[in-house]
């Protein structure tokens, strides 16, 4: 969660990013900044129905954050304007579409009571928010208009947040073998892990 809000620390600053793709006026600039993020929007619902669908949520946060990597990777690497806009629908939508599914998921591991779940919801969350506190930090204002620190840094987090994702997969799906051969011996029902 934590890693996940610092890779989405751009979000504070992309007016500014988009400043600096040179598309002129304020007003340009401004409305240019709101597509990446419609986009985003859409593939957030298409990404979260298909992943209640097949009642899987790591892959379907590694994906998106894989491409928040490529685009992150594609700012630092160019100063072509176009590309380095394409490449801001990509981090844009990499990171808003994992974002609500890490929540969702976080909340589905915790399948204890729903006094539990409140609580455990509530420390994640604040937990969580100590990646947008950290984050505005990577956009120095020498840095302009490129940012490239602060995109290595979005770059890496984004890479953390997939590992974990990936890691927690491989735990949780040790502990619903655990789960299973427990069941099987006592006969009570299985309650798995949403991997």
């Amino acid at each position: 969660m934590i890693s996940n809000h610092f890779a989405y620390g751009f979000n504070y600053f992309y007016p500014s990013i988009v400043r600096g793709f040179g598309f002129g006026s304020r007003t340009i600039t401004l409305v240019c900044t709101a597509p990446p993020f419609l986009l985003a929007a859409a593939i957030s619902f298409g990404l979260a129905m298909h992943s209640d669908k097949k009642d899987e949520r790591s892959l379907h946060i590694v994906a998106p954050m894989c491409t928040a990597i490529v685009g992150f990777a594609i700012s630092v690497g160019t100063l072509n304007q176009p590309a380095r806009y394409f490449a801001s629908f990509l981090f844009v939508g990499g990171c808003f579409a994992s974002n609500g599914l890490i929540y969702s998921w976080a909340a589905s591991v915790l399948n204890d009571t729903p006094e539990k779940k409140a609580v455990a919801g509530a420390i994640i969350n604040v937990l969580g928010q100590v990646g947008n506190i950290g984050s505005p930090y990577f956009f120095r204002s020498q840095d302009s208009p490129r940012y490239i620190m602060a995109m290595i840094l979005l770059m890496v987090f984004a890479g953390l947040c997939a590992a974990c994702c990936l890691f927690l997969k491989f735990d949780l799906r040790r502990a619903n073998k655990k789960i299973i051969m427990r069941a099987d011996e006592t006969g009570e029902p299985r309650r798995l892990f949403t991997t």
